[in-house]
């Protein structure tokens, strides 16, 4: 995931803290979702990848803003020339420090961080969950969750 902030500068407004995501941004005009993802990967992350399927149009939050976005699935062969040193190339206003968490840590490494004051992004959040239910069932989903 990208966290945004940290390193002694401010959380970014408006959350007030250090967030958890992953690598996002606005589709630029003419360009594709698919074409946006991987530009974002590579800029916010410094690793390329292919697009293996996109979402169609999905509500943010229906009942307080109109805003939509499509989900880009990107395959990331961490094995290739070009993904063995990232560079991110990330504009002035963003500082963002790439981790890469096994699947099986991901929901404990979010709670983690969530105890040391971090917000973690919906959208991470929820696939982190989603990935506890299939591999561990319901029960240990729940208990994750509660701790």
């Amino acid at each position: 995931w990208a966290g945004a902030a940290g390193g002694g500068r401010p959380p970014p407004p408006p959350m007030g803290a250090v967030t958890i995501e992953l690598p996002a941004g606005l589709v630029d005009p003419g360009e594709s979702p698919e074409a946006a993802a991987l530009r974002e990967l590579k800029e916010e992350t410094g690793y390329t990848g292919s697009s293996a399927c996109v979402s169609g149009q999905l509500a943010m939050s229906p009942g307080l803003t109109d805003e939509a976005v499509a989900l880009v699935v990107v395959e990331v062969d961490l094995d290739s020339p070009a993904n063995r040193v990232p560079e991110q190339a990330l504009d002035e206003s963003e500082f963002i420090r790439v981790n890469r968490v096994p699947v099986k840590a991901l929901l404990p490494t979010l709670r983690e961080l969530e105890r040391d004051g971090c917000v973690p992004f919906t959208g991470l959040y929820t696939l982190a969950v989603g990935l506890q239910l299939g591999a561990s069932g319901l029960a240990d989903a729940s208990a994750a969750l509660s701790t």
